[in-house]
Order: structure tokens, then C-alpha cells, then sequence
């Protein structure tokens, strides 16, 4: 309610705030009331509640913000020597920095916290750029390569043009490095927002937040741990899908590019696997304007696109730079090749529509298609781009609006061009990029109901194959005191009964996001299971034809269910909300076909060895036992 001025009282806030201090000091965390400090709320707050616990919390909130107020000033002030470039022109000096991360001194994490900057940098520019930015033609592209992108890499320009671009150059580099750091410390505020275990103080020469244990950075790590060992899992069980295929035996490609073509296949497999299994997407995926592409072409295309700028781009660019030890002069030397070849090896890439086309249509090859087709390939453009113009015009008319970020549309569109950075499309994690496209970015597409009872269905039939009952959707009576709504999944076996509400959604980045996807759809999901638990539980001693489906014939079944939040994420799995336990579907996928052995590397794998999490076979209780004890995950985790 605290994001809201008007939608609580002051005098109700004042009555909490005597009576549980507490519970009001963390509503103020929660919802950053405190960055509004205009608030009318937090202004009244501030007047009434003058103990000295709260000038204390006042006082922590004051300095957490003033920290702020440095970087927010060197940030405005390089966005005013940087104002008179256009988008375009922006581009040319970040596609030139962003190398940087290539290098031996560079980030050796390109893909990590360095593109948040450049997207923030990136969005805060289409929020202030002018429409004439997009009105781009063959001259005004050209001009403007000439003048900011050719100095930089190409020696022989005149002395000015490299003293204006050296300076251009200087300027967003301050302003990378100063919104790094603001984003840094951003993640220092969202930690005393949104981490149990921070606690403050005001005490000199000391910092005003700190943790109380290292329980809650532990957590995080170990969900780090986690997402990289099902990402073997899935990666494995592409390799053997991929084995049993006729394309294990083909050339995919040029012989050259063969192994790397091969590898670009296998993940696209992999990647199809999962969003199938755990998100429910179909073979083919629907766009906004209705039409149609295959899920493996759409993931195969992003795949190969990796493939070939980490080939044609990052690859030559490292070892020009071993060569020369100049940024600048590698990628001149990068640039100066591609022309030579006919090609376009510049820090940034562009073409017009149909050229793009043109190129994505050869790795839409199929059975139906064996040359390629022209549809798919306009279809996966359009998936993967980004509309700079339509999310200008977007974020001026809301400033706060989700935007996609650099690698969840990957391809830029301003004007009648299509721009892609090759550092980004060499080392985008591509999987995550499709999900985050579909499920962040495109939240409202028209399949996403479609989706998400596939996703009950799937995990249904998983049951099923381990011998339990299973009753997808089931609807309890409505009686005078509620109405429960439709349970998704009831499962018996052997008297163990499971209730099981089943969520998907993106993969999240953040811990703010992660509190918020804790806080409104696994909390909201914890309530419904409570009402659906007390509903299922009168339905299993009343509904006598619901009792024969699921073959129960117990007395109390209270006593005997198990009810669990099952969530496509895996921030959360094994943590207990409102009394629920959170189970990850990707967790219960591999238990359920109990492959723990899948989830190492496989030069790890051994193919005599099998730990079965089941080794006296499998039951309804051990089954239990193996989720509730989070056995998958010992001694690997």
C-alpha cells in the first residue's frame, strides 16, 4: 500500500507504527518509500515519529540516498556533453568501449553486470532522443560512421575529428564508469530493502548497513550453484537426443564450421527440451501479428548467430589485439578485413530488412524447406528485435516501464535498419534470452494460457509414469463461506496424497526481483493452497467419484497431503512460504526421472555409475522424502 499515497491513512501508519515499529519499518524497506521523499506519506511520517529509534531509521534512509547525489551529478553532467549525439552516433562509441571486455584487462564477465550499465545508458538515451534519431537514411548512416565511427578505428583521419571522437570517447566512458557505480550501489540499497539479514546502524566511522549473518548471500550462491548444474542436466539429455537423431551423422555446414554448427544444434536442442518440458511452449511460437515460426528454427537461428560473431567477430578481434596490444587498432584491423571480404566486421552491424532476411533464412533449413524460408526467417527477425522508435515514444510516455533488455531482443531496430552488437550476440545467454523474450518481455502473447496448462499437463504425465493418480484442474464445489477456484494438480499414490499449485514465469536477476516474484506470486500462490487445501480435503471425503479417480481410500485426508508451490524458477526451491514448501519443476523433473547423475559435466559422467535417488525403487514416501530433504542436491550443491 506504501507505493501509493493515498491508498492508506496517515493516522492508520501512526497507529502501526506505535504498536508494531517494526512490521512499518520494513513496509518502508519493502516498498522504498523513502526514495519518494516527497512524498506526502513519508513526509508526514517523518514530522510525526520523532523517538530516537526512528531518527535513527530516518537517518540510515538519509544516508543511503545521499550517496546517490555524487554519482547522479556525474551522470548529468556527461549526459550533457554527450546530448548532441545522436542514438546512432551513441552506439558507435559504446559498441567501441564495450570491447574492452575482451581484452586481458577487461571485465571477465562481459555478459554479466557491464550490460545492466549499457542498458541503463542506452534506455536513459531513448528517453531523451529526439524522433528525428530514427529517421535514418543510406546518407545520414554513412555520415555519421564517417564522422564518429571512422576516427576511432582507422588511422589518416584529420586531427580534429580524431580530437572530437577522443573526447566523445572519454565522456561515455565516465559516464559507464559512474552508472557502474551507482548500479553497484544501487544492489547496496536493495539490500538493506530486501535481505532479511541486513541490519543498520549510525555509529561513527562505522557503515550504516550490515549483515547479520551470511545466510542470505549463501542462498544466493547456491542458487548460482544450482542453474549451472541443470544446465549440464539439460545439456546432457540434449547430447543424448541429439545422438539418437540422422543429423548426428551429417555435416552441418562447412566442414570448417562443422563442430561449432554441431554444438549451435545441440543447444538449440537443449534449449527446445526445456522450454517444452518445464515452459510449456509448443513447436510452433505465435507472434503479435499472427504469424507463425518453428520453436527449433527460432532457437537454432539464435544459436548460429552466436556462433558466428564469437567466429567472425571476437575471435579475429583477440587475436589482432595480441598482436598490435591497441584496442583501437585491432578493431581497425577487424573492420579493414571485412571490407576487403565484402563483409561487415565493424563494432556495431547493420543492414536493411531484407538483407537480414536474407541471411537468417539459410538457417531456417528443413525437410520442407531445403533451402531455407523467407517467412521463418522475417518471423524470427521480428521475434528477436526491439523497435527502438516504438520503446522511445514507450518510455517518454512511461518513464518506469518495463523495457527489454540488450540480450532478451538482441537485434535493434532505428529506422529501416537492423543493428545487432557483436559482443552481445557472441556471448548472450541464449536460453535465458528466449524465455525472458516470451515470458518477461511478451508477458500478455495470446498463448501463454496454452503454456501454462501444458506445464500442468507435462508434470501430470511425469506423475502418471511414476504410478500416481493424477486429477489436473479439478474444481470443488463453491459453498457459502468460499470458493476455492480450480486445484491444478491432485496426486495420490499409496495413501501419500499431493496438492500441488504450479507457477511460471521468467528467469529473474535480481534479489529485487526475486522478492517481488516471492512476495506477489508465490505468496499469492501460498494462499490459494491454503483455501484449495481445506476445499480438497472436504472433496476427498464427499466426492466419492473424485476418491475412485485418484484410487483413494483413506479416512483423513488431512493427515495425508502434502501441498507444494511448484515453480518454473529455481530462486526460491526449497524455501517455505506462509508454511509451503517451494519445489523447483526443474528439480522435480530430474528426481522424477531420477537422473542426478545428469546434473555433472559431462567429462564428470559415468556410464557404469548411477546413483539412483531411489535405490530400493521408487515410492510415493521416498519420493516425498527426496523432495522435502532436498536430496538432489547433496554433496554437489
Amino acid at each position: 500500500m506504501l507505493h501509493f499515497d493515498t491508498a492508506v491513512s496517515v493516522e492508520l501508519l501512526l497507529h502501526l507504527a506505535s504498536h508494531n515499529p517494526e512490521t512499518l519499518k520494513w513496509a518502508i524497506r519493502y516498498s522504498k518509500l523513502f526514495e519518494r521523499t516527497e512524498s506526502p506519506l513519508w513526509l508526514a511520517l517523518r514530522a510525526a515519529l520523532v523517538g530516537g529509534e526512528w531518527q535513527v531509521f530516518f537517518g540510515v534512509c538519509d544516508r543511503l540516498l545521499d550517496q546517490l547525489k555524487p554519482f547522479d551529478e556525474l551522470i548529468a553532467l556527461a549526459e550533457k556533453q554527450l546530448e548532441r549525439l545522436t542514438l546512432l552516433e551513441q552506439f558507435s562509441y559504446l559498441s567501441v568501449l564495450a570491447y574492452q571486455a575482451y581484452t586481458e584487462d577487461g571485465c571477465d564477465d562481459p555478459s554479466g553486470q557491464q550490460w545492466k550499465v549499457y542498458n541503463r545508458i542506452i534506455l536513459n538515451k531513448l528517453r531523451a532522443c529526439p524522433e528525428e534519431d530514427f529517421r535514418l537514411s543510406e546518407s545520414r548512416l554513412g555520415q555519421s560512421l564517417k564522422r564518429h565511427l571512422s576516427p576511432m578505428i582507422f588511422p589518416g583521419s584529420s586531427h580534429s575529428d580524431v580530437v572530437r571522437c577522443r573526447q566523445n570517447l572519454e565522456s561515455l566512458a565516465l559516464l559507464i564508469g559512474v552508472t557502474q557505480e551507482r548500479v553497484d550501489y544501487e544492489g547496496s540499497i536493495d539490500w538493506f530493502c530486501f535481505d532479511p539479514e541486513c541490519s543498520y546502524q549510525l555509529k561513527p566511522g562505522e557503515p550504516v548497513i550490515y549483515n547479520q549473518s551470511e545466510t542470505g548471500t549463501e542462498r544466493w550462491q547456491r542458487t548460482g550453484r544450482k542453474s549451472d548444474l541443470l544446465w549440464h542436466y539439460w545439456m546432457n539429455r540434449a547430447l543424448h537426443a541429439f545422438a539418437l537423431t540422422d543429423m548426428a551423422e551429417q555435416i552441418i555446414g562447412s566442414v570448417e564450421n562443422h563442430e561449432l554448427n554441431q554444438l549451435a544444434y545441440i543447444k538449440a536442442v537443449r534449449s527446445k527440451l526445456q522450454l517444452q518440458q518445464i515452459y510449456g511452449l509448443g513447436d510452433r511460437v505465435s507472434l503479435s501479428d499472427g504469424s507463425q515460426v518453428q520453436l527449433h528454427h527460432l532457437l537454432l537461428a539464435s544459436e548460429l548467430n552466436s556462433v558466428f560473431f564469437q567466429k567472425e567477430f571476437i575471435q579475429p578481434f583477440q587475436s589482432h589485439l595480441r598482436d598490435s596490444g591497441v584496442l583501437a587498432q585491432a578493431l581497425g584491423r577487424l573492420a579493414m578485413n571485412g571490407m576487403l571480404s565484402g563483409e561487415n566486421r565493424f563494432p556495431l552491424t547493420w543492414s536493411e530488412e531484407a538483407e537480414k532476411i536474407r541471411r537468417i533464412t539459410g538457417w531456417t533449413v528443413c525437410d520442407e524447406h531445403p533451402k531455407g524460408c523467407a517467412d521463418s526467417a522475417k518471423a524470427i527477425l521480428k521475434f528477436w528485435t526491439s523497435d527502438f522508435k516504438v520503446l522511445s515514444q514507450q518510455l517518454k510516455l512511461q518513464p518506469g516501464m518495463p523495457a527489454p533488455r540488450l540480450y532478451e531482443q538482441s537485434y535493434y531496430k532505428i529506422g529501416r535498419y537492423s543493428f545487432q552488437f557483436p559482443w552481445v550476440g557472441a556471448q548472450q545467454n541464449n536460453l535465458t534470452a528466449a524465455i525472458n523474450n516470451l515470458r518477461r518481455v511478451n508477458a500478455r502473447r495470446v498463448d501463454m494460457q496454452t503454456e501454462t496448462q501444458r506445464v500442468e499437463l507435462a508434470l501430470a504425465e511425469s506423475l502418471r509414469q511414476r504410478g500416481f493418480a493424477v486429477e489436473v484442474g479439478y474444481r470443488p464445489l463453491v459453498n457459502e463461506e468460499d470458493d476455492a477456484g480450480e486445484v491444478d494438480l491432485i496426486c495420490h499414490q499409496d495413501g501419500v496424497l499431493l496438492l500441488l499449485e504450479v507457477k511460471s514465469g521468467y528467469i529473474r536477476s535480481t534479489k529485487h526481483e526475486v522478492w517481488l516474484h516471492r512476495t506477489n506470486t508465490l505468496r499469492k500462490a501460498a494462499w490459494q493452497l491454503r483455501r484449495k487445501q481445506a476445499a480438497v480435503r472436504s472433496a476427498l471425503i464427499a466426492d466419492q467419484e473424485l476418491r475412485a479417480r485418484l484410487s483413494y481410500h483413506g479416512h483423513e485426508p488431512g493427515a495425508d497431503i502434502r501441498a507444494w508451490i511448484v515453480d518454473t524458477s529455481i530462486e526460491l526451491d526449497g524455501q517455505s512460504i506462509d508454511g509451503f514448501r517451494v519445489v523447483s519443476r526443474e528439480a522435480l523433473e530430474v528426481i522424477l526421472r531420477d537422473e542426478k547423475q545428469l546434473l555433472r559435466p559431462i567429462d564428470q559422467l559415468d556410464g557404469e555409475r548411477r546413483d539412483s535417488l531411489f535405490p530400493d525403487g521408487f515410492t510415493a514416501g521416498q519420493f516425498v522424502a527426496v523432495v522435502e530433504s532436498e536430496e538432489l542436491w547433496q554433496g554437489i550443491c
